[in-house]
């Protein structure tokens, strides 16, 4: 029991045995899985392999540390052994060299393995494309340039069989959208070099939509495999919410050293998962001035030895406990672990489960600690506990159809391997596509065929498969260089002249942004402050096209394309360590961006807007409350969507992204279930007028004005009667 002053909510989640199943697999690959301790298959396992025996193109839903590997990795060196190659695609270039230890262990076998990626030298990427290995490693980012330069992967790509995506839940939104036009790129360039056939097989967290994601990512039917029958143990849960002060909620970062301070020495090892590098950061540091001795940070950006050293020192126990964010939420192999502490809602129940399964293993109980933050989303989870535990997972969205994206992989696909007009013609939106890129330059034609000019060339050797449109460069004025860009449509809201934008773990003040010439120039603050920038903003949407319409809980809900119109006019400057306004800027000149984008947008029963007192000010709440739950649904990032409402009755929530990620389907799908998380927030929170943990949102562009906490709650109260 932990001794904490902290309200606490307490239960455990009873283990489950393994059920197994019988596969046939040959004997010299049995041998060595021996050798690992692997005497048996569970059934998931034994049903996966039995259906990629069969050609099927499978998806396994896993949680970690159920043995979802095993699934691709006995296909592949079987087919290895035939002679046929394979490509297995991991999010991170540290997952990638965590895993090749396992590939490499059929060595004994003569089956080569190795990791193509950023960290390869040159020497050796040089080798793997004069002598191919049977497997290649490598990440989605990698697979665009091998894709770009397929001609010196020729032999690879003749005998190449098996395509594995490890973790295809990552691949949502933006990145998704390309990665999905990157798949659908390799399937062309491997017909150019093979008449045979490419075999999928994809493994996923257990997310809502796991099959009909993984058949929209990669263009193909699939197979499901469910991981039901792995073995699970018993976790014993501890949910904290900070207590209540004068000044707020106890920060929840402190919370979680007192609880870690109970949990580690005698051996016993801890994660704790923050949300954020600075989080992490933050923990790190407050750890060090209190000599919490034995913890420390592991997180993306460290050098590789580094990250290697700190998995080691884990492992063997000279560390008691690592502070990360989700650099070891997937499976990276650290050894056993006793506890984990969610030091935050990480934005997803599946985020959840994949972070309470790095402990508990070989059997062991587990204590899992969930420390809740001041707003709405964290409040939700610990108010209703089974919510956070065996909630509905969200669903994996992507819109590779979004122009902005299919336009640089048309021009890649060029470069892959020459296209012809029917193959340009046949590409979605192909014909305006193609115009396009003539009149820019960007393609010419070659025997018969297209491919890009050099400044093209240049285009698709730049491109960034996690942004959608233009991006705005950002220059350091007193050191004179280029330190970084940003998506144009983030860029207006975090450069205007005068804000605080954060980069590389330096702040910068922007003394001008040139969205015409898409470039800012800021300069190093020079000084210590605990003050931030938010952007004043009026929002405007207008609907271009109604694609879907439904009844729903008494009034009319849509789903479309829109306009959407964006003036920052000013920004106020907060101090993050009182939350208070020190001062409110108007700009000399607004700054308006405009796109068009995806949206859902309800309008509200009229015996709702005539009845409730205050409307249009408990409508903006609960736009608020209602975005805030959406990313338990959609595995969105809060930034990724925005919204609009208006005093008439209709409130829209649109995509960020320009042109649409595809979230907005989804909030069309489920949006019943939004609203009804968010009235539970309301009807939960104690606070008497609005606070952080309910319709506060610090991202508001009116400054959190016009908000009526009582007149949200009867307007929910009156949708989900």
């Amino acid at each position: 029991m932990l001794s904490l002053d902290a309200e606490v909510k307490e239960f455990f989640e009873r283990g489950g045995s393994a059920k197994f199943g019988e596969v046939e697999v040959q004997k010299e690959v049995m041998e060595i899985l021996h050798a690992r301790g692997i005497e048996k298959f569970y059934k998931h396992q034994a049903d996966g392999i039995k259906r990629v025996k069969r050609g099927e193109n499978v998806v396994v839903t896993a949680p970690t540390a159920s043995g979802k590997t095993e699934v691709y990795l006995v296909p592949i060196i079987e087919g290895a052994l035939r002679g046929e190659r394979s490509i297995v695609i991991y999010p991170t270039k540290a997952l990638s060299r965590d895993q090749l230890s396992r590939f490499r262990e059929f060595g004994l076998l003569g089956v080569k393995s190795e990791v193509y990626d950023g960290d390869t030298s040159a020497h050796v990427r040089e080798r793997i494309r004069k002598e191919p290995p049977h497997v290649l490693i490598t990440n989605m980012d990698m697979l665009h340039f091998i894709l770009l330069n397929s001609h010196l992967f020729k032999n690879f790509l003749s005998s190449l069989k098996y395509v594995v995506i490890d973790e295809i839940h990552i691949y949502t939104g933006t990145f998704g959208s390309h990665s999905s036009n990157i798949i659908k790129r390799l399937r062309r360039v491997h017909s150019k070099y093979s008449k045979n056939k490419l075999q999928f097989i994809c493994s996923s967290a257990t997310v809502g939509n796991a099959q009909e994601f993984a058949e929209q990512l990669v263009g193909l039917p699939f197979s499901l495999v469910d991981a039901r029958y792995a073995p699970r143990s018993t976790v014993k849960h501890i949910l904290l919410n900070p207590p209540l002060t004068n000044d707020g909620r106890e920060s929840y970062t402190t919370l979680a050293l007192k609880v870690a301070r109970q949990l580690i020495g005698k051996g016993r090892k801890l994660l704790i998962f923050g949300n954020s590098h600075s989080v992490v950061e933050r923990i790190g540091i407050v750890a060090r001035e209190t000599n919490l001795d034995g913890i420390k940070i592991y997180r993306a950006g460290l050098e590789r030895e580094e990250r290697r050293k700190l998995e080691q020192e884990f492992k063997c126990g000279s560390t008691d406990a690592l502070v990360t964010t989700s650099a070891l939420e997937l499976g990276m192999d650290i050894g056993a672990v006793d506890s984990v502490i969610l030091a935050g809602f990480p934005g997803t129940v599946t985020r959840v489960r994949q972070r309470i399964g790095r402990a508990g293993r070989r059997g062991r109980e587990a204590k899992a600690v969930f420390i809740a933050r001041d707003n709405p989303l964290d409040q939700y989870y610990f108010e209703n506990p089974h919510e956070y535990l065996k909630g509905e997972p969200e669903s994996c969205y992507i819109n590779p159809q979004n122009e902005f994206i299919l336009k640089p992989h048309l021009l890649s696909m060029m470069r892959d391997y020459p296209a012809s007009m029917d193959e340009i013609l046949s590409f979605p939106m192909g014909e305006k596509l193609f115009s396009e890129l003539k009149a820019e330059e960007m393609c010419k034609e070659f025997a018969g065929c297209w491919i890009p000019t050099k400044k093209g060339l240049r285009a698709v050797q730049g491109m960034n498969i996690r942004s959608a449109g233009s991006v705005v460069r950002i220059y350091d004025v007193e050191a004179e260089k280029f330190i970084g860009e940003r998506e144009e449509a983030m860029a207006y809201s975090e450069l205007f002249p005068g804000a605080i934008y954060l980069h590389g773990g330096e702040k910068f003040v922007s003394e001008r942004l040139d969205l015409e010439k898409k470039t800012a120039f800021v300069r190093k603050l020079g000084y210590e402050t605990s003050e931030y920038t938010v952007a004043l903003r009026n929002r405007e949407a207008e609907v271009t096209e109604v694609l879907g319409e439904r009844d729903s809980l008494g009034g009319e809900l849509s789903y479309g394309r829109v306009h959407i119109s964006d003036e920052v006019y000013g920004y106020v400057v907060k101090d993050y360590l009182k939350e208070r306004v020190s001062s409110r800027i108007p700009l000399q000149e607004p700054l308006r961006y405009e796109f068009d984008t995806l949206a859902v947008w309800f309008d509200f029963p009229e015996e709702v807007v005539f009845s409730v007192d205050d409307f249009p000010a408990g409508l903006h709440a609960v736009e608020h409350v209602s975005i805030a739950m959406m990313p338990a649904l959609t595995g969105a990032d809060p930034s990724e969507l925005g919204g609009v409402s208006y005093p008439a009755g209709r409130m829209y929530v649109y995509d960020s992204t320009p042109h649409g990620a595809g979230l907005s389907k989804i909030i069309f799908e489920k949006f019943e279930r939004v609203e009804r998380m968010a009235y539970e927030r309301l009807r939960k929170c104690r606070c008497q007028r609005g606070c952080p943990s309910c319709i506060l949102d610090p991202q508001c562009g009116n400054n959190n004005r016009n908000l009526n906490k009582e007149a949200a709650k009867q307007i929910l109260e009156k949708l989900n009667k």
